[in-house]
């Protein structure tokens, strides 16, 4: 408040250079500050402590791994691949509820299998065995899910798959975990096409088979308008705004609200030609999934029987799929559902990381 920043002010214009005090303040409001902590001879250094790296987070999870007994199969840089965002202390808990399920299985070592399922239950919230999916709706799920995974693994410059579940978990009904080859710190046009693409191969594979769209790409519309939103707005990546970019120019904070609609410093007339590129990035996005799916039916109706029948398939059971030629006339897809290398997912399947960021919808 203003009082204790004008006592703090006052003390700290009290010391003297031979005192040898060194003053340190932390905060997560910068934008709340006064700006009189930032004159001269008050805090004159600002040091910006961001989330961890991939590396950064390898390092964290042997610090928190410590102590603990850890399979060989337990790929700590593969598990620091799989959680980008996330802080020292959300990695902690990580490991944690990876413990915690091993001792649920009665095990003194924490596997692969445990490290997986407790990133999905901190992505994804807790696994209720009572959220059960009626017959039609796990099918509806596995097509939606399939369309993901085919969609990740058939554009070029997309995330590879590393597995798909159809087990309810949180909001989610189901899940396409994408894993990145790298951490990516530049995003190219192409990359967002084709991910653009894959957040509405779920909605496009629900179109191809059924023919009409449902309520579970709600979260995935959300994500890619999001996506396309800043494409056309911050990227100057529409063709028909140009080279421009309206970002709001400052950082988000604790609150904030992600849209600064309020504040948009452009006309009505702009906001009208936004929101005209944004819907032609979609719709050219879920045309080009539902001409792929097309193309790929076999592979989707294939996929989605695995899916229903196993529940989780590794990301390389989706490759494997793909490598299938399309069936003869009158032969029954599925009746045999064909199994690569990686099989069903670990221990039951957990849920899955939603495919792009991270906030998962009713079937991310």
């Amino acid at each position: 408040r203003e009082q204790t920043l004008n006592q703090l002010l006052s003390e700290m214009d009290g010391f003297d250079q031979s005192t040898g005090i060194v003053v340190i303040a932390a905060t997560n409001r910068p934008d709340a500050l006064d700006p009189a902590l930032l004159r001269p001879g008050r805090f004159d250094r600002q040091v910006t402590v961001p989330l961890p790296n991939q590396a950064e987070r390898a390092a964290i999870l042997a610090v928190h791994t410590r102590g603990k007994t850890i399979a060989p199969d337990a790929d700590l840089d593969r598990i620091a691949r799989g959680t980008p965002g996330f802080s020292g202390a959300d990695l902690a808990n990580l490991v944690n509820e990876a413990a915690i399920n091993a001792v649920r299985a009665e095990r003194a070592t924490i596997t692969a299998a445990d490290l997986d399922e407790a990133r999905d239950r901190v992505l994804l919230g807790r696994r209720e065995s009572s959220n059960a999916l009626l017959p039609e709706e796990r099918h509806a799920v596995a097509v939606h899910e399939s369309g993901h995974a085919l969609m990740a693994a058939l554009c070029e410059h997309a995330d590879p798959v590393a597995k798909v579940t159809i087990l309810p978990a949180g909001v989610a009904l189901g899940a396409t975990e994408q894993l990145p080859e790298a951490e990516r710190h530049l995003y190219s046009e192409s990359y967002l096409t084709d991910l653009l693409t894959v957040q509405l191969g779920g909605r496009a594979a629900e179109l191809v088979v059924f023919g009409e769209g449902s309520t579970g790409a709600a979260n995935d519309l959300a994500n890619a308008t999001s996506v396309a939103t800043r494409m056309v707005r911050e990227f100057g990546l529409s063709p028909d705004l140009g080279p421009v970019g309206y970002s709001s120019g400052s950082p988000q904070y604790l609150g904030d609200h992600p849209d600064d609609l309020l504040r948009r410093p452009y006309s009505e007339q702009t906001q009208r030609a936004v929101d005209e590129a944004v819907a032609a990035l979609l719709r050219g996005a879920e045309r080009r999934a539902v001409g792929l799916l097309h193309e790929h039916r076999h592979h989707l109706d294939e996929l989605a029987a695995l899916l229903v029948a196993q529940e989780t398939v590794d990301g390389r059971v989706v490759l494997d799929i793909l490598g299938h030629p399309a069936p003869e006339a009158g032969r029954t897809l599925g009746a045999e559902p064909h199994v690569g290398p990686g099989g069903e997912g670990p221990g039951g399947g957990p849920g899955a990381a939603p495919e792009a960021e991270p906030d998962p919808g009713a079937a991310a």
